[in-house]
């Protein structure tokens, strides 16, 4: 067997029982980032269309002038260039420059955040240094090499193949020095994601390493059950032609395409499990970063290999690159990137967004993020510094706030990727529902159904593939007393989308239809129904036919994205509130009276006996100003309100006390006025 692809399965059949990868501690305190560049001056020239001027900007986005101007700015962590992709032979002029960067950040008492280049390979350079790299990148079907999508006129960038660790025993060469040389303590990997179908590698690395992954990952009786037959030696991932397109397939059932798409995301997932492994066994306080991106609205795990859930164990920070600009238009769509926040906060990471320049882009972050993340290059614009002067002066309110909402919202892997049309946009409806009702809440995911012990209602909006066990913990959770609102099609097929012959909620949820049959089409948001609510003592279910889209749903173009456009509140989305409310038996934590736009966050800080409540105005530009904010917010049993102040960025930053009564459980107090940002600190 080649050695890549016996590189490969090491770390496959080592997947399925790992051991956590360790965390760098200095990050938990936040992060404030900001930069000269990320490109070597090599490939700025390589790439064409530079200014005459290229050579003096590469020098002045990493001289000690810029690195002095943003700590002087409230900057802790300086990001500069390192590894492009052209091989270390090509590119050691540039990382020396990195490493001598580094010293001077390092000097004036910034860390260092590195970047490295994870998916390109620039051949013209790279096979000089490494004739073995010919092996390494990643082909089509015809065998042709598979490029980096940025155009035909970067087609020099081809793509390395993650199965072939041939290829990440080179990448650990850049690792170490990183580590070692440069004394980096941050490594940013950038452009972590694989080509949408039909761009998908066929070299023989990855087809023996699917067929060795199916082997390891099922016995052959499963074998047997996943495909009718044991030996899957010549299963073969999957092609396409011009009367199928990958991009229109909306309901993917073939087991042999089901298993392609978690192969992908495995290897991708494992390779990057390994360069975290080896850089932290170099120095285990270097933090891990990637830009796979956050939920967009996309079938990430279909179209780029993308499974959130298994990366960002490996990482403490993740980039998303979307271009979902916060604000509230015209039609009444919120824009956010609150999923995106959410989803680093299930997996303990912090988020990277283009922040800078927009004051509701650095409120949302704040009241999501819990702390500034990525603040921009130099120069820094004079509201970003705002921002960071008005962070690190309530620092102590941010650092260890754990988010305070007792509903989940279930992101099931397998409905989403199965059925993207239907699952992901009942997803964003139901968010986009909790988001404007100001309901706080948590996104899960699959493994979270283990332990759901934190919450009083746990939502499957169109969860259609569950597992047996999952099921189980479902009613395991109503059992105890929690509540269920299930939607649409929640728990019709199991985890490889095969229809049930009984329902899976039977007998928890009542007015649910049958599904048809495992080709089902129709879209959650066409159901019409009213809520049917069951008391299950000593829990609760409502059972929801379908959120429906307001107005003409829009067009589901290639892949089925459920992109911004669709992110507005459903037409009934008051009765899945009254719904969510009903479960929780009117203990949620929080309640905030507002127009649409306005949107809150809960978290707290139990050993300080205080929570925060932030809020932010999306509708800034139009409505500078909201008066009179009523908020409850529920105390711990038996707690008493000592106080509740004020602190906004909008007014100088200085805490002012609010006048606060208590109602039972409840501190109620009304906020001013927000302006754009505010947070209400509750002391009990």
């Amino acid at each position: 067997m080649p050695r890549g692809i016996l590189l490969a399965l090491f770390g496959i059949v080592a997947a399925f029982a790992q051991p956590p990868v360790p965390k760098a501690r200095w990050i938990e305190n936040g992060i404030i980032d900001a930069g000269g560049s990320h490109e070597p001056y090599t490939f700025v020239v390589r790439r064409g269309g530079q200014r005459l001027d290229a050579r003096q900007t590469y020098e002045r986005n990493r001289s000690e002038e810029v690195i002095r101007k943003l700590k002087e700015q409230g900057v802790e962590v300086f990001h500069t260039h390192l590894y492009k992709g052209m091989g270390m032979a090509a590119e050691k002029p540039d990382m020396e420059d990195a490493r001598r960067t580094a010293e001077i950040a390092h000097r004036h008492g910034l860390k260092v955040d590195s970047y490295i280049q994870w998916n390109t390979m620039m051949y013209e350079t790279f096979f000089a240094e490494e004739p073995r790299a010919k092996d390494w990148i990643q082909r089509d079907i015809l065998g042709l090499p598979i490029l980096l999508r940025y155009g035909y006129q970067q087609s020099f960038r081809y793509r390395p193949c993650f199965a072939n660790l041939e290829y990440l025993e080179y990448l650990k060469k850049i690792v170490r020095y990183a580590v070692e040389e440069v004394k980096t303590d941050f490594i940013h990997f950038d452009n972590f994601d694989l080509n949408a179908e039909p761009d998908s590698c066929h070299d023989q690395t990855c087809v023996r390493g699917f067929r060795e992954y199916l082997k390891a990952k099922y016995p052959p009786a499963k074998r047997k059950e996943r495909f009718g037959f044991e030996n899957v030696e010549h299963v073969n991932p999957p092609q396409w032609n011009r009367q199928n397109p990958p991009e229109r397939m909306q309901i993917i059932y073939d087991p042999a395409i089901q298993e392609w798409i978690e192969y992908r995301c495995q290897f991708m997932a494992d390779a990057l499990r390994q360069m975290a492994l080896y850089a932290k066994s170099l120095n285990p306080e270097v933090v891990i970063e990637v830009n796979p991106h956050g939920i967009t609205g996309g079938n990430r795990a279909w179209t780029a290999g993308i499974d959130h859930a298994r990366i960002l164990k490996s990482t403490q920070v993740f980039w998303t690159e979307e271009e979902n600009l916060p604000g509230y238009l015209p039609d009444g769509r919120l824009i956010s990137k609150i999923r995106s926040y959410k989803l680093a906060r299930a997996f303990r990471n912090i988020l990277f967004t283009y922040i800078a320049g927009d004051p509701v882009a650095m409120a949302e972050c704040l009241a999501f993020n819990q702390t500034v993340g990525f603040a921009g290059s130099h120069p820094l614009r004079p509201e970003m510094s705002n921002y960071i002067a008005f962070y690190r002066k309530h620092r102590e309110l941010f650092t260890g706030a754990k988010d305070a909402g007792n509903v989940a919202l279930l992101r099931s892997h397998a409905s989403i990727t199965y059925n993207h049309a239907r699952a992901q946009l009942s997803a964003v409806l139901m968010e986009q529902t909790l988001i404007q009702a100001r309901i706080p809440f948590d996104l899960i995911f699959d493994e979270h159904l283990e332990d759901l012990s934190k919450y009083k209602v746990v939502i499957l909006p169109d969860s259609e593939c569950l597992s047996d066990r999952q099921l189980e913990a479902v009613r395991g959770f109503v059992a105890r007393g929690g509540g269920l609102l299930a939607t649409g099609q929640a728990g019709l097929y199991d985890e490889w989308r095969r229809l049930r012959v009984e329902p899976g909620l039977a007998g928890l949820v009542e007015g649910q239809r049958p599904a048809r049959g495992y080709e089902e089409t129709v879209q959650s948001s066409d159901l019409a129904g009213a809520p049917v609510r069951k008391e299950v003592r000593p829990g609760r279910v409502v059972y929801l036919p379908g959120l429906r889209f307001d107005g003409p749903m829009p067009q589901q173009g290639n892949f089925f994205e459920i992109a911004s456009r669709f992110w507005k509140l459903p037409r009934n989305w008051q009765e899945a509130e009254e719904a969510i409310r009903w479960l929780a038996k009117d203990e949620l934590p929080a309640s905030v009276a507002g127009p649409a736009f306005l949107v809150g966050n809960l978290v707290t800080q139990p050993e300080k006996r205080r929570a925060m409540v932030h809020l932010v105005n999306y509708n800034h530009k139009n409505q500078p100003l909201i008066a009179a904010v009523e908020v409850r917010c529920r105390l711990p049993q038996g707690a008493a309100v000592k106080q509740v102040s004020l602190c906004s960025p909008d007014s100088g930053g200085a805490i002012a006390p609010l006048k606060a009564a208590q109602s039972g459980p409840e501190a109620v107090f009304t906020v001013p006025e927000v302006k754009v940002y505010a947070i209400a600190v509750v002391n009990w």
